[in-house]
């Protein structure tokens, strides 16, 4: 079955963090992009997301305002058929993944409608054909104070969190390793840690920092040097016995090939905004399980749509790790 576009729109959003979220790459204050809002001929509406996000190879705000104007003007009366359809038809914008990810969510919107069948198994029809109807997640911990650090961990695990991301790679390893040892003293040795780095090491520093952090069980570390460095994070991989995932390196299909081919992570992680969407993203981890790599889908701290669509990709796929999808807390407006 398909469906005829009639109409297309966006308009802008803006939420605050609850509270100033620290990163190695910054400290973030709020999120914001554009709700797109795509209609068929049958009055049915389909919604998409685009919030572009500094550091993560994703096009200006403004850009992403741009493209959607264009994209609002030149696809009216367009007859969508098909998935492949629909990813031939926005290859044009890879460059700007955000809008790309946005468009591509308002028409797989409406073309779940049309079949009758969900996002995600219109993903797994051309996978697995399976679709999950749970998926682990992880909890958050910014680069906090350690006792605060401890605090928040509790919280997450009286909430029923079987697994913790926190942010490490600071100027001051010695606040990092007190702040993972404090949440792996509160938690105990039954609860997943995992860490990310946001390329704040050297590879030397990210060497001798993982050796020092070995002794807390940690899961894996995400993007320990600078994502363009996939020999210097291929040494960090053979040189430690903590897993390497990919981050920040894996932008796009042909980053993506380079580090399976340079041996740089054993992990990938997959943010569809940062793809340019759920399709491209799809294809990423289908690329990653093929090459014996594991998968984590994360949203980028997104609006409420957008993670619905993260954990649409993340339950078409056979991912057995807990995924990074339950941002939606850390925003004051959900």
């Amino acid at each position: 079955m398909t469906f005829t576009i009639q109409s297309i729109q966006f308009q802008s959003y803006r939420l605050a963090f609850r509270e100033p979220f620290q990163t190695a790459l910054g400290i973030l204050l709020h999120r914001e992009g554009f709700i797109i809002e795509i209609r068929d001929r049958h009055n049915r509406i389909g919604l998409g997301e685009s919030s572009p996000l500094a550091g993560f190879g994703m096009e200006s705000l403004d850009k992403t305002a741009e493209t959607l104007k264009e994209f609002s003007k030149s696809l009216i009366n367009i007859e969508i058929q098909n998935l492949h359809y629909i990813e031939n038809l926005l290859a044009k914008y890879d460059r700007t993944p955000a809008a790309k990810h946005g468009l591509e969510l308002g028409l797989l919107s409406l073309l779940s409608q049309t079949q009758n069948i969900s996002i995600s198994q219109l993903l797994a029809n051309s996978f697995s054909g399976k679709v999950r109807d749970r998926v682990l997640v992880n909890g958050v911990i910014g680069a906090i104070a350690p006792d605060l650090a401890a605090t928040r961990a509790k919280a997450y695990i009286d909430q029923g969190y079987r697994c913790l991301k926190i942010k490490v790679g600071t100027q001051d390893f010695e606040s990092d390793l007190r702040r993972v040892g404090a949440v792996r003293s509160q938690v105990g040795n039954d609860i997943q840690i995992r860490i990310d780095a946001n390329q704040g090491w050297s590879v030397q520093e990210a060497i001798a920092n993982l050796k020092k952090l070995e002794f807390l069980q940690i899961e894996y570390v995400e993007q320990p040097v600078i994502a363009s460095d996939l020999f210097g994070m291929a040494e960090v991989r053979r040189s430690q016995s903590i897993l390497v995932a990919a981050d920040e390196s894996v932008n796009n299909l042909a980053q993506l090939q380079r580090v399976i081919n340079a041996q740089a992570a054993d992990i990938i992680i997959l943010k569809p905004m940062a793809l340019g969407g759920l399709i491209t993203a799809h294809r990423a981890a289908a690329i990653a399980f093929k090459a014996g790599l594991d998968v984590v889908v994360t949203t980028t701290i997104d609006g409420a749509i957008a993670r619905q669509a993260a954990f649409d990709l993340a339950a078409a796929l056979p991912i057995k790790r807990a995924c990074g999808l339950a941002t939606g807390h850390l925003l004051a407006e959900k």
